[in-house]
């Protein structure tokens, strides 16, 4: 009865660990900011360079999504806890096409902030950095 009391306790650990090693990798960051972009020859794609705000962290993973003219990206965290660096990225790229004018960044509960803009009369993408709140 007794030998399998360190076989469940182990299992109990493993699970334990594993759970806090992938459990993070599937929480949004709403702390990221663009590095640099470059736009593909044919305008079809743009790649964003980003990094987190935060002191600590990676990002793994984005997910776009379009609304009309606009498409919002989400960001998620690396896998492994606080400040691992499992499965991490910094450059992602987002499929275009004509209609898309503006890209935001996910911020979560505050409104998304618009990084990247396209100008109507030339069609180029230009980054817009947010605006610092009025003292």
């Amino acid at each position: 009865m007794k030998k399998w009391i360190p076989v469940f306790l182990a299992f109990l650990i493993g699970a334990a660990v594993g759970i806090l090693f992938v459990l993070p990798g599937f929480q949004k960051r709403t702390d990221v900011d663009l590095q640099t972009f470059s736009v593909s020859d044919d305008g079809s794609i743009v790649t964003v360079q980003t990094f987190p705000e935060g002191s600590m962290g990676f990002i793994r993973a984005m997910e776009a999504k379009r609304f009309g003219d606009e498409i919002h990206c989400s960001f998620y965290c690396a896998f492994g806890g606080l400040n691992s660096s499992i499965g991490s990225e910094y450059r992602f790229d987002i499929q275009l096409d004509d209609s898309a004018e503006r890209i935001y960044f996910d911020r979560g509960t505050s409104p998304d902030v618009l990084v990247l803009e396209r100008d109507p009369d030339t069609g180029v993408w230009a980054a817009v950095y947010p605006h610092l709140p009025q003292v």
